[in-house]
């Protein structure tokens, strides 16, 4: 509730224009004597933050990657083993067209057409537990970047923070990511990626 109020007290400040006389004399000068002096600074309480920056320099997020590609490599190679077996079934049911009669050969054909359905089956839940085992990993990463963007959010009475891609401009004093970066590689350096499938 504290945090709402702040952001409608913020919000209320930022609406209303407080004039001093003296600020009203200088408005009822004409408009080239107005200088850089006539603004008054308000301080914002939020930051911005680049997600995408983290996303792609985390310790953490490097790893995880590191073993998504190794798991995603052996996958690869049980993969390729088989595609490679129903290559040359396919050469050798090519082989036996001749030779057999049309029922063995429609028998023939019926088998390997499910060992390829079954092959497609292992490729596409290979990748569903590659997937689910990255999502469960980057869940750690998620749970831990949240909890320093809280910390720091509070540290420094911040509103708000927003996602730099949403911003058109931002001062650089606004920025944030860095920080939450150097922390977030502090607390959380690696994570186990549990084998995919398990």
């Amino acid at each position: 509730m504290s945090h709402i109020f702040k952001i409608f007290l913020t919000l209320l400040l930022g609406a209303f224009v407080f004039v001093s006389p003296v600020q009203a004399q200088q408005k009822a000068q004409p408009a080239k004597d107005k200088s850089k002096k006539d603004l008054v600074p308000v301080r914002i309480p939020f930051a911005v933050l680049d997600v995408q920056k983290i996303l792609r320099n985390a310790k953490a997020v490097k790893n995880i990657r590191d073993q998504i590609t190794a798991y995603g490599t052996g996958f690869e190679k049980e993969i390729e083993k088989e595609r490679e077996a129903l290559r040359k079934a396919n050469q050798e049911l090519a082989r036996q067209r001749t030779i057999l009669a049309p029922e063995a050969f429609a028998e023939k054909r019926r088998e390997f057409e499910q060992r390829v359905v079954e092959v497609q089956r292992m490729v596409q839940k290979r990748q569903r537990d590659l997937d689910g085992t990255r999502a469960k990993a980057m869940n750690e990463v998620n749970k831990s970047y949240i909890s320093i963007i809280e910390k720091l959010a509070t540290e420094r009475n911040l509103a708000m923070i927003i996602r730099k891609a949403q911003t058109a401009y931002a001062a650089t004093s606004l920025d944030v990511t860095n920080e939450v970066l150097a922390r977030l590689d502090k607390n959380l350096p690696t994570v186990k990626v549990v084998k995919p499938g398990k």
